[in-house]
């Protein structure tokens, strides 16, 4: 392992000058010679420190976040931490890049260039949300949390939504429920989708039908998930238990349950998705699907990095494994 910019320039054979240009983004350096550099920076594990990396004035040492969901998100303060753990050890500051109206005009790569950052982390955003093409087509490294891009300098990385729900559904499977439901967040949205992936995987491992009127769209909030339980309560042949696609949605379920006069988990069971703090202290307490999310955000930095430093790296797509947490919420199917 590298300690200065000194070990990584006698590896490479060349000046410590010429180390700092290829950190700083000079293109006068030989494309070769930067091709080397960048390679013993990778096998040496050097990470110079942000007054090492800037010492010909070329480069910023700042990332920018683009954030639709405000700082109050409840996921917002775990992803901040396991950003904070990388930036720490790369030297980078952070700085959030607000607006006060999204809409499909706006324009990242100006916001970008106005505070010179040399990378970005997009979250909170859908695809129907916004005009991605101009910072994907950019030279910008783009860094997408819960959002499938992956083009040119821009990638993403993800929870395992697929998974997790297909083992939340195989859990329920294994208490001998034969109708359970499905209330997803918005339709198009790229964690939706995935979850009701899973969701159908699941049936199809427990041998059980997919039953269209069994699935419910909500928005992953407290308020659509109540609504949508309802829908699902009224049905003549009404499920014995529901997997949400977020922990507020289940909330919500739980509610319109409760009011209909039923019980969790002794009528129908419920499983949530996130396990976020709130998940704890409902009552019953929340079965759920937990996200890393400080894994999320160390590794969102990390993997910024890594394009920030090499612009021929291909794009990302990590994948994040998630647990299965089982309270008070579920039991055996009654009927």
């Amino acid at each position: 392992m590298a300690t200065n910019i000194r070990d990584v320039a006698k590896a490479a054979g060349v000046s410590v000058a010429t180390v700092s240009k290829v950190l700083n983004g000079y293109t006068t350096v030989n494309e070769n010679t930067k091709e080397r550099v960048l390679q013993f920076v990778k096998e040496m594990q050097f990470r110079p420190n942000s007054a090492a990396r800037s010492l010909v004035g070329r480069r910023s040492m700042t990332i920018g976040i683009f954030l639709t969901t405000g700082l109050a998100h409840p996921f917002f303060t775990q992803i901040l931490a396991g950003m904070e753990q990388a930036l720490k050890s790369k030297g980078y500051d952070l700085i959030y890049l607000a607006q006060l109206s999204w809409n499909r005009e706006y324009s990242f790569v100006r916001h970008c260039q106005s505070r010179n950052v040399e990378g970005v982390v997009v979250f909170g955003f859908q695809h129907e949300d916004m005009n991605f093409d101009e910072l994907v087509e950019s030279d910008i490294p783009t860094l997408f949390i819960d959002l499938d891009v992956h083009e040119g300098r821009a990638g993403y990385i993800s929870s395992d939504n697929q998974a997790g729900t297909q083992q939340a559904v195989s859990y329920l499977a294994g208490l001998n429920h034969r109708r359970i439901s499905f209330l997803s967040g918005n339709k198009d949205s790229y964690v939706s989708r995935h979850r009701q992936k899973g969701y159908r995987a699941g049936l199809t491992a427990a041998g059980l039908p997919y039953r269209e009127e069994y699935v419910a769209e909500g928005d992953f909030t407290r308020e659509t998930g109540y609504v949508a339980m309802g829908k699902l309560l009224a049905l003549t042949e009404r499920p014995t238990a529901v997997v949400c696609c977020s922990d507020m949605s289940a909330v919500g379920a739980m509610e319109a349950i409760h009011d209909a006069g039923l019980s969790v988990p002794e009528d129908i069971s419920v499983i949530g998705f996130d396990d976020i703090e709130i998940a704890r202290y409902v009552s019953p307490a929340l079965t759920t699907v937990r996200q890393d999310m400080i894994t999320i955000g160390r590794r969102s930095i990390e993997l910024l990095d890594d394009l920030i430093l090499d612009k021929k790296l291909p794009p990302p797509e990590a994948i994040v494994p998630t647990e299965l947490i089982v309270r008070g919420s579920c039991g055996p199917a009654n009927g």
